[in-house]
């Protein structure tokens, strides 16, 4: 199992890394599985999103390798291919006509450290345009597709989100710390706004200064009533002098999903409180989840189990699924 400080080691260690792989930043969802010979039975893939944070990905929940800029020779990924005689131009005519995919114009080729356990024989990660090739088994290819954040921008108007942009989903909120918070700037301790785990996720902070309508809802909410844990010195957050940090996240028709967590300080200094859900509707909090479930396309909240605890309706509200 991935540890949090295994989580910030990988990310001291990519993050001086350069924009020439960011492109293959984001969220990807599974398409197909096709083998070359049409001889090999392929498994189920283990994973349908694949999430990758600052050349992190996240394969699943405790599941996270680090991927490695590589130059690209044909050779290196496809030599069990080549040594069956099938050449570059072969692969390129096939991947197209499958896939949709260009070998040869692939702009990143990254690679990941082996984990049996995690990414088993999962290697190799090639990125052309909008779309992510994972070849495995020698002859085999898992394909995805870049999520499409366009419909993400347009909610802005309805929402009133301030120019503040969405993140993506499936949210996990441990992954989000183990990946991303050890990545923000902090200036007098507090963490501060940040795009460098775009797209997947863009955290900002509610200060007293905000004036918009979203950030004071979020920093004068009383997360006491909310029945939020260790919330006694820090509800009201600006009551109490803090900056929530947030994350928004996708709605569903009216109602908008903010991810808000205490970040700021330690645990030394005061307990600290766990990180909730609101539903905003019709500029009001509709509703409060304490849970670190991970909310899925569906949103569907999901433990580290795999069971499905709550479920957002339309009318603001989570429904409790067990």
């Amino acid at each position: 199992m991935r540890t949090l400080a295994k989580s910030i080691a990988l990310i001291t260690v990519l993050i001086s890394q350069t924009a020439h792989a960011e492109n293959i930043n984001g969220t990807w969802r599974y398409e197909k599985s096709m083998e070359y010979f049409g001889q090999m039975k392929l498994p189920v893939v283990k994973t349908p999103i694949l999430q990758i944070i600052n050349n992190v990905a996240k394969m699943s929940p405790n599941c996270h390798v680090a991927l490695t800029k590589s130059r690209y020779l044909y050779s290196s990924p496809f030599q069990s291919l080549l040594k069956e005689d099938v050449t570059e131009q072969m692969l390129e005519n096939y991947l197209k006509k499958n896939f949709s995919f260009s070998v040869m114009g692939a702009k990143d080729y990254l690679k990941a450290d082996i984990d049996e356990t995690c990414n088993g024989p999962v290697l190799d990660f090639l990125v052309s345009g909008d779309k992510l090739l994972t070849p495995f088994a020698g002859s085999a290819f898992h394909s995805y597709a870049r999520v499409d954040d366009g419909a993400l921008r347009r909610v802005e108007a309805k929402f009133a989100l301030g120019g503040r942009k969405l993140s993506q989903l499936p949210f996990d909120p441990a992954t989000f710390i183990s990946l991303c918070h050890g990545l923000r700037p902090r200036v007098r301790g507090v963490p501060q706004t940040t795009d460098r785990c775009a797209p997947v996720y863009y955290p900002y902070i509610a200060t007293r200064k905000n004036s918009d309508p979203l950030a004071r809802l979020i920093g004068m909410h009383d997360y006491r009533k909310g029945g939020a844990s260790y919330a006694d010195d820090y509800a009201p957050p600006f009551a109490n002098g803090l900056h929530p940090t947030f994350v928004l996240l996708p709605p569903l028709k009216e109602a908008l999903v903010v991810r808000v967590q205490d970040l700021e300080g330690s645990a030394e200094d005061r307990d600290m409180m766990p990180g909730v859900y609101l539903v905003i509707k019709d500029g009001k909090v509709s509703d409060q989840l304490n849970d670190g479930c991970t909310i899925d396309e569906r949103h569907v909240c999901t433990d580290d189990g795999g069971k499905k605890r709550y479920q957002l309706l339309e009318s603001g509200k989570f429904k409790k699924l067990f």
